[in-house]
């Protein structure tokens, strides 16, 4: 910015420095030269013009448009600088985002406490301009914010401007040491060098944070700035506690540990140290790290809840992490205890599990010898109890599987608890269920009245000897039609009944009709799948192999459904949980397989594409 007289066609004409101490003389006499403008205040806009001008015109401009809105408003110099854009952007925030360095230093020179505006994401200058990578406006601001301490701000997202200039250097090419965002983030770390504070001051998340998934750039602000790793953030959580909950962290956990040790042992607000984290996370490598840095009784390690590893693990359905945590401490004492330690609502892990129907945590943690399967929590439930009653909707798993899984490894539920669900369900759940079922009976009743209506075959016309009778009347297999569906109609239509009473009365009855009207449907439903198989079979029995394929079919299906009538029926026994299990399993392993098989389709297409 040129601060000589310049000459123009003869004349002399003042600075820019000068013309805006002109101004500031000016309006040092105007009424309202000491008021603020309030955030009602129809002035408190910034002018449409002015706005422009500062984000594209020069020097000269912007103080010629100072002028014009101080005529047009009637206002004083200092109360158009606390003007500001709807997003709330200052005049000094428009010219650093915009990289209008002259203005910059032009309004910093006059106004310095500019420096500490903050709009509505209570961004400072310095925030946008490192957020829009403005080197030179960032070294202004810099300087000026000195003995302001803007440089340890936070935004609303917690953010510092030191944190955005890593997060912005991880996201280009810092690797070369070249470009604005390298450059600026090496102003901001030597400016931090420079105050022995500034773990102290630093606000929000520690920039650390940012660094995770970048190794090399961690080391290098760690090696300049060795006490960020101290910083905490809101919930007091370190830079391990975040590396820890992050999967794709890179090696920022190993580099932490090599570094600060000690963090380890660090907890945050809610007690949780950072192996708690990784545990909940299901980030299992960091928590095998973390494993050999943390106090050597692991059954000590709980958060303020009373909660150890396998608890928060367990609640959050991280399988894997209980997998390996129970592996890794090979002690039969320590594990035990791990298992059936209780935390502050007197649950173990399994209680945890069982409540949020985690079915490969709860089949990890049945399998431990010495486990305690009928440890019950400070409501006087079992496991099984909390399996029951839960209405988790966290996993899309079948709820017999988990309960499945609990009965055959030898659970049971409390004295006194009933064989259903409690009282404490949502209303708003058994209700959208009764409606589900009462919704599907009404359709198999309308679909096996039809059927009985118009029967395989047809009727004898009136010139046969039986006129008005089925044609098939003395067939085996449309007799057994005739009974199936028979039994299927009338099967849902009772159901339909006792869903329509369960929507008329309270609540627990409500409970007791979904779960009677259960058996009916299903049972209507397998009557269904014979009266089918019956008519289907009888039309194409001339045809052997295709009669035999529809029967194999048939058979196979029918086994599959009253395995699930028995299960309804006989809700907690053995064999029907060992069914259960034995049918999950290759189940699951078929889908998994298939998922699989679906992305390395997907790798071998994008590989061949390149190729």
């Amino acid at each position: 910015m040129a601060h000589a007289i310049s000459m123009d066609d003869g004349e002399s004409r003042a600075t820019p420095n000068e013309r805006l101490e002109a101004l500031k003389r000016r309006s040092a006499s105007a009424p309202d030269y000491k008021q603020e403008l309030g955030d009602d205040d129809l002035n408190k806009i910034m002018d449409r013009d002015l706005y422009e001008t500062t984000k594209n015109g020069d020097v000269e401009k912007f103080i010629d448009e100072l002028e014009k809105v101080i005529e047009l408003r009637k206002l004083a110099l200092s109360l158009i600088f606390d003007q500001v854009i709807p997003s709330g952007d200052s005049l000094l925030h428009v010219a650093a985002s915009s990289g209008n360095d002259d203005v910059v230093e032009l309004i910093l020179l006059h106004f310095p406490n500019t420096v500490t505006q903050r709009n509505s994401w209570e961004d400072t200058p310095l925030h946008v301009a490192i957020r829009d990578g403005r080197f030179n406006a960032t070294e202004k601001l810099i300087r000026q914010s000195t003995n302001s301490k803007i440089l340890y701000w936070k935004n609303k997202d917690g953010k510092s401007p030191l944190y955005l200039a890593v997060e912005r250097c991880e996201n280009s090419g810092w690797k070369e040491r070249k470009g604005a965002d390298w450059e600026i983030l090496r102003l901001l770390l030597e400016a931090f060098a420079r105050d022995e504070a500034y773990a102290v001051q630093i606000q929000g998340m520690s920039p650390i944070v940012a660094t995770i998934g970048e190794t090399d750039l961690l080391k290098e602000i760690i090696d300049r700035l060795p006490k960020l790793p101290h910083v905490r953030d809101e919930k007091w959580g370190t830079p391990l506690h975040a590396a820890a909950a992050s999967v794709e962290n890179g090696d920022a956990v190993g580099v932490l540990l090599e570094k600060c040790p000690y963090l380890a042992r660090q907890t945050d607000k809610n007690g949780s140290y950072p192996i708690h984290i990784a545990c909940e996370a299901g980030n299992n490598r960091e928590m095998r790290r973390l494993l050999k840095h943390t106090w050597p009784d692991l059954a000590e390690i709980k958060n303020k809840k009373g909660q150890n590893i396998l608890h928060v693990a367990a609640e959050a359905g991280a399988d894997k992490a209980v997998y390996y945590g129970l592996q890794e401490k090979g002690e039969s004492d320590i594990i035990e205890k791990l298992v059936n330690s209780k935390d502050v609502d007197g649950n173990t892990p399994l209680h945890l599990a069982s409540m949020h129907n985690h079915y490969k945590v709860m089949r990890s943690l049945t399998g431990v010898k010495g486990i305690d399967l009928q440890a019950r929590n400070n409501n006087g439930l079992t496991a099984l109890d909390v399996a029951v009653e839960s209405r988790s909707v966290t996993t899309k798993s079948s709820k017999f599987l988990g309960r499945a899984i609990l009965v055959v490894a030898g659970g049971g539920r409390s004295e006194g608890r009933p064989s259903g669900v409690s009282k404490s369900s949502p209303p708003e759940w058994i209700k959208d269920q009764i409606n589900t079922l009462l919704l599907l009976a009404t359709l198999v009743a309308s679909v096996t009245f039809t059927a009985g209506i118009t029967l395989p075959g047809g009727y004898n016309a009136f010139s046969d000897p039986h006129p008005g009778t089925a044609t098939m009347l003395h067939h085996r297999l449309f007799q057994l039609f005739v009974l199936a569906n028979t039994l299927a109609m009338y099967s849902s239509i009772l159901a339909v009944l006792v869903l329509l009473w369960g929507l008329t009365i309270d609540f627990f009855n409500a409970e007791l009709s979904y779960h009677s009207a259960s058996p009916l449907l299903l049972m209507a439903l397998i009557s269904m799948s014979v009266a089918f198989f019956a008519a289907v079979t009888g039309a194409v029995s001339k045809l052997t192999w295709l009669a035999s394929l529809v029967l194999f079919i048939a058979v196979l299906y029918l086994v599959m459904v009253t395995m699930f009538l028995a299960i309804l029926i006989f809700p907690f026994s053995k064999a029907a949980m060992h069914i259960v299990c034995w049918y999950y399993v290759p189940v699951i392993t078929l889908v998994y397989i298939v998922r699989l098989l679906v992305k390395l389709r997907g790798l071998i297409s994008r590989s061949i594409m390149k190729f």
